[in-house]
């Protein structure tokens, strides 16, 4: 894939209209003639981001800036078929017809900044991998199903908890139930006319009972799925709609198919939501129902009751007792079989995590042995000078962060407290320990008591645990550069001599685009003729090359295939002259403009000639 073509409509550079050659080319001239805003309208044209934050926002400032209200066009193609992307001001993406891979474009202050940066440092690998490897839907997928299995599982031990809670004093309720028939039992005196009542009330308390635990099993029932259902009601009505296809666009709707299938899509969807209400309002018709039986049954046992206590009040209070001991040991017994449920699918959903976990954990590993094979081929390729070295598991910041803000307002000093549980624990293992309240292990590898790992416990259980389980603890890359007979790593690099470790590894990539700005700033010329140009001319020949530069070394020892002479007239910029590195204008401008003049030029000339193989005097 290449940049055969750029064109410009609107802003300072307004007619801009040039071809490009499938390997070097490079953009020439003085300083606000334009070619730093070629280069970043290409980037912005193609979608090509920057390698932080900061260099991708000053770069889209330059584009919009340059651009005003105009439209930036390019052209590229890989040998089969042309492909035409566009762009103006007011698009969020680029405008192309089929997928491309954008270029990778380094102005000078991200090559000199880039390796300073731990996720810079890893996309430079990253950036090697094939396009499979380089994407994380993977990833992604496994920590999404990650995160709703310990959402649902969270839920669940937090509603077992209240089940267990409730359920404690059931043993307590048997037994004093107990005592009260044995009372009941030892009241032989009591006249045989109650007898008749006392059976027809023990037959009936069995019933009642049953009759309360199927009211609050429907009631229990139909009021989550009401819940639920609201819920989804809400979400079906928020479902966002396709704003109207403008005419401007030129072409009839383009999406009038997907508004049909959304349409489809929405109509499914209330459909199934009549079908649930349907559900609610038979819930809604049995819980009358079971509610109406349930105070039919009490009506009758109060009756009998009631009877009981004219004849004898004190047998009346024992038959109470036990009726309502009888009715609530029931309840509780129905609450003891739905934790024995809840405790089933808590085990499916953490067998169903263990695996993800397993699997996402493989995936990673797969990811670091990738990039390690990356660094391990720079290294072959670029050392003894630069040696590149992936440090697994390293970056511990996204990691301290989450734990940092789980903790805040546990009145645990978590600021520490993180950074220690970052250095012993990895993110799945403090949350396994924490969903387990696994105290005495906690304490115990932090040194802490058990108060305060209980503290712990609750504050990532609230807060933390889902999030932990799919924290990533990135790979770090370590470059370092040959100084004397020493390696330096990059933070202990000057500014120059961080541009020699890095610019040598971006000019690896043999398959795609490599536009770069001005990589000569803060490079001597040993360098730039050793080592940058000897890097851009073994590139393969399919790796299209396009470089903006002061520097006559570049396109002359690389043998550019174009040379584009930029201009500017103080209002816009334009070509003065296009062309191949022997085209008369092409050499005037190199021997005029560039560094050192014409004189400068003459003598590096000779020098190159007399001293380098394969340079030919001029």
């Amino acid at each position: 894939m290449w940049i055969e073509a750029l064109r410009i409509e609107g802003g300072v550079l307004d007619g801009f209209s040039q071809r490009f050659e499938p390997q070097l080319d490079v953009l020439i001239g003085g300083r606000g003639t334009g070619k730093s805003s070629v280069i970043e309208l290409i980037r912005f044209c193609l979608g090509a981001t920057s390698y932080t934050t900061t260099s991708q926002q000053l770069s889209t400032e330059h584009a919009l800036g340059v651009l005003g209200d105009g439209r930036v066009t390019v052209t590229m193609n890989d040998g089969k078929q042309r492909i035409e992307v566009s762009r103006t001001a007011q698009d969020s993406a680029p405008d192309a017809e089929v997928p491309f891979d954008a270029p990778f474009v380094f102005s000078q202050s991200e090559i000199e900044t880039i390796g300073l940066h731990a996720q810079s440092r890893l996309r430079l690998i990253d950036d090697f991998l094939p396009p499979d490897q380089r994407r994380k839907s993977t990833h992604a997928a496994l920590a999404s199903q990650i995160r709703s299995a310990t959402g649902e599982i969270r839920a669940l031990l937090t509603e077992i908890d209240g089940i267990t809670e409730k359920t404690t004093e059931l043993p307590k309720l048997q037994e004093r139930l107990n005592e009260i028939r044995k009372q009941s039992a030892a009241q032989s005196t009591v006249h045989k006319e109650i007898d008749v009542d006392r059976k027809a009330l023990a037959g009936l308390t069995p019933s009642v009972a049953a009759a309360r635990v199927r009211a609050e099993t429907v009631s229990r029932i139909a009021d989550r799925l009401i819940i639920w259902t609201n819920a989804l009601a809400n979400l079906i009505e928020d479902v966002p709609a396709m704003e109207p296809w403008p005419v401007q666009a030129g072409t009839p709707d383009e999406l009038s198919e997907l508004r049909k299938k959304q349409k489809e899509a929405i109509n499914w969807l209330r459909a199934g939501l009549d079908g649930f209400h349907g559900i609610a309002a038979e819930l809604e018709r049995r819980r009358t129902a079971s509610s109406s039986q349930r105070q039919g049954l009490e009506n009758r046992s109060r009756d009998i009751r009631q009877r009981i206590e004219e004849k004898q009040k004190g047998a009346s209070v024992l038959d109470k007792r036990i009726s309502d001991l009888t009715q609530q040991i029931s309840v509780l017994k129905s609450l003891v079989d739905l934790r024995k449920d809840r405790q089933a699918r808590l085990n499916q959903l953490n067998q169903k995590r263990s695996r993800l976990l397993v699997e996402l954990a493989s995936v990673r590993q797969s990811q670091t042995n990738q990039r390690e094979a990356v660094a391990a081929r720079l290294s072959r390729e670029l050392g003894p000078i630069i040696r590149v070295t992936i440090k697994p598991y390293s970056q511990y910041l996204e990691y301290v962060s989450t734990l940092s803000a789980a903790l805040r307002g546990s009145g645990l000093r978590y600021h520490e407290l993180a950074e220690r549980m970052a250095q012993t624990f990895a993110p799945q293992e403090i949350a396994v320990l924490v969903e387990s309240r696994d105290v005495e292990i906690i304490s115990s590898a932090l040194e802490i008591t058990e108060e305060r790992a209980f503290r712990i416990c609750d504050a990532l259980r609230a807060e933390g645990a889902g999030a932990l389980f799919t924290t990533v603890v990135e790979d770090d890359v370590e470059i370092e550069l040959m100084d004397g007979s020493d390696y330096k790593g990059i933070g202990l690099l000057s500014m120059g001599q961080r541009c020699t470790a890095v610019l040598p590894m971006i000019l690896s990539h043999d398959e795609r685009i490599i536009i770069l700005d001005q990589p000569e700033d803060h490079l001597d010329n040993a360098f730039v003729v050793g080592t940058l140009v000897k890097a851009i001319a073994i590139r393969s020949p399919g790796a299209q090359t396009i470089v903006a530069t002061h520097n006559p070394n570049i396109p002359v020892l690389g043998d550019a295939e174009k040379v584009i002479h930029l201009d500017s007239d103080g209002n816009r910029c334009f070509v003065r002259a296009a062309g191949s590195i022997n085209t008369p204008r092409i050499v005037e401008a190199i021997t005029t403009i560039m560094e050192g003049g014409r004189e400068a030029f003459r003598r590096r000339a000779e020098f190159y000639a007399n001293n380098l193989p394969n340079v030919t005097k001029l």
